[in-house]
């Protein structure tokens, strides 16, 4: 497929000693996660990845093979174009960063709504509303956009102030406006639950796309296309370098390689019916995560988001049916 222009912007930073030492922290006061991270509704948490978390895993990857053999898919694009007009607050799915490095962002921002919508699959009562990274990311940035942020910056921003929604400051997400800016407080209803991911990266990042939930990360590599490997699945290709964030979301299996789906935000560079993305072996895990914590710790990000009903995990709209196996 095409490769990524290079105008496209990247926009990762490595960790400082000083914010090495506060995610050490943050990661060593992480608590267990609730069962229904949504609910909290106000002060998401810092989650521990324990033994506790493996059985929740484990559960989820149980009921999406469920939900598989039942003729069901859980991917997030399908879910999202599945979903009735009545459950949408904005049309916005896959995000493309232009020439700006806020990678990061884009990447939290990819993940969150990712896992609003595999919640929604699984009967919780939200609503989808992307949400536009430009503001964490210019506030983040400290009031600019002239460089970039490290994962944990990213992480603990988002975790603690939260996003605003398109429905409430728009889908440019190039420029901040004076109405937006407004409306910073209000991201506190839009606050990302965060799980780190401290060793054992390349099983996490698996054990947690096949537990269903969406992994952001960074790396300093990227890939630039796709191609159709042996088992006939369109794979990330091209390996360039330069410090990117991006997210994993997604988990199938052919022919006995496990794969996840790298979700960019280059634009619909890769082909597909997904074009935002490839899926990635091992292989791949693996050279991503040769320099992955440079950057910060990959984190799992569970939503917040606006109840559209008070009673909890009722499905109420039709999933998308298996094609092709996934």
């Amino acid at each position: 497929m095409t490769g990524r222009d290079p105008a496209l912007g990247l926009g990762l930073i490595p960790m400082t000693p000083a914010l090495a030492a506060a995610q050490t922290r943050a990661a060593a006061d992480a608590v267990p996660l609730a069962e229904y991270a949504w609910e909290a509704q106000a002060g998401m948490p810092v989650a521990k990845w324990d033994a506790r978390f493996d059985a929740r895993l484990a559960e989820r990857a149980e009921l999406a093979e469920k939900y598989r053999r039942a003729g069901y898919s859980l991917l997030p694009w399908k879910v999202f174009a599945s979903l009735p007009p009545a459950l949408k607050r904005s049309d916005v799915f896959a995000w493309n960063q232009g020439s700006l490095p806020s990678c990061s962002m884009h990447a939290a921002a990819h993940a969150y709504q990712c896992a609003t919508l595999t919640a929604m699959a699984l009967g919780a009562p939200l609503f989808y509303d992307a949400v536009n990274p430009i503001y964490p990311f210019y506030w983040a940035r400290g009031g600019n956009y002239a460089g970039g942020l490290t994962l944990y910056e990213t992480g603990d921003w988002i975790n603690l102030m939260g996003f605003l929604p398109v429905s409430l400051v728009g889908t440019d997400n190039m420029r901040v406006t004076q109405n937006g800016l407004a409306k910073k407080e209000q991201g506190e209803k839009w606050q990302a639950g965060l799980v780190y991911l401290e060793d054992d990266l390349v099983e996490r990042i698996i054990s947690a796309c096949r537990g269903l939930c969406a992994v952001c990360f960074g790396s300093g590599i990227l890939y630039t296309r796709s191609e159709t490997d042996s088992h006939g699945v369109r794979v990330m290709a091209g390996v360039t370098s330069g410090g990117h964030a991006q997210c994993f979301v997604g988990y199938r299996e052919e022919g006995g390689e496990e794969y996840v789906f790298n979700f960019n935000s280059h634009g619909n560079i890769y082909g597909g019916d997904a074009p935002f993305g490839a899926w990635v072996t091992r292989r791949h895990l693996e050279a991503y995560a040769r320099d992955m914590t440079i950057y910060g710790l990959p984190f799992v990000v569970f939503p917040e988001g606006e109840f559209r009903r008070d009673d909890a995990l009722v499905n109420d709209f039709d999933l998308p049916r298996l094609e092709g196996g996934v």
